[in-house]
């Protein structure tokens, strides 16, 4: 009895898991361009900061660019190497790295949002710093030196490169859950083969054993 082996032959790999592989590959460099950005500017935006609360009660809170500097790097990189490694692992049908996919992806879509909300909620924030302490500039003085020290197109450029990130991992995510995907996440079982005539465990006789006799044994002929 011999099994097919499932390995033998590669299983070719639908175009919507094509698509999500490229598209975590594409979210990883969007990611890697946003960490190069950011800590380029770290500095510069730290220095922004500082002048915007100067003689305030905020001023020397921490504003430091080393320490947010720190963790963007950390995280950035733990996202990259993330994403690569779904990339690697949905591109060879692992099921576990399709579920993870699906629910980190999520999470990451769900915290970039956060940080979109929050950012829109920064206004209603500072306007409330602001009833404690008027010496505090307000919400579009405050950007306006913050980002003073950076070139015009930063703000525009890490939004795009965020709304960027967001779409590509809802899209893998949708990508993955499409019906066409399904097949190629799924445990391919052994299939029985016949053995090939004149290979070892070939007997001749359909499946391998021979047909019960009809009669009772042959008996050999007595010795003269």
């Amino acid at each position: 009895m011999a099994f097919a082996d499932p390995a033998s032959g590669p299983r070719a790999r639908p175009s919507t898991v094509n698509l999500a592989v490229y598209l975590l590959y594409a979210a990883a460099g969007i990611e890697l361009i946003n960490i190069i950005i950011s800590l380029v500017y770290a500095g510069a935006l730290a220095d922004g900061a500082k002048k915007a609360v100067a003689g305030t009660s905020q001023e020397g809170a921490g504003f430091g660019a080393g320490a947010n500097g720190a963790v963007t790097l950390i995280f950035g990189i733990l996202i990259i190497v993330l994403l690569v490694l779904l990339a690697v692992f949905v591109g060879k049908g692992k099921q576990v790295a399709r579920i993870l996919t699906w629910v980190l992806g999520g999470l990451a879509a769900c915290c970039s949002l956060g940080g979109f909300a929050f950012s829109l909620a920064g206004e209603s924030l500072w306007e409330q710093a602001r009833k404690n302490d008027p010496k505090l500039p307000t919400w579009d003085k405050y950007n306006e030196l913050l980002y003073s020290e950076v070139p015009g197109w930063f703000q525009p450029v890490t939004t795009v490169l965020g709304v960027l990130l967001i779409l590509a991992i809802l899209a893998v995510i949708v990508l993955l859950a499409l019906p066409a995907s399904h097949p190629y996440f799924r445990k391919v079982e052994a299939q029985w083969e016949p053995p090939a005539p004149g290979t070892p465990g070939d007997s001749g006789y359909p499946g391998g054993y021979p047909p019960p006799a009809d009669g009772p044994p042959h008996q050999p002929p007595p010795a003269p």
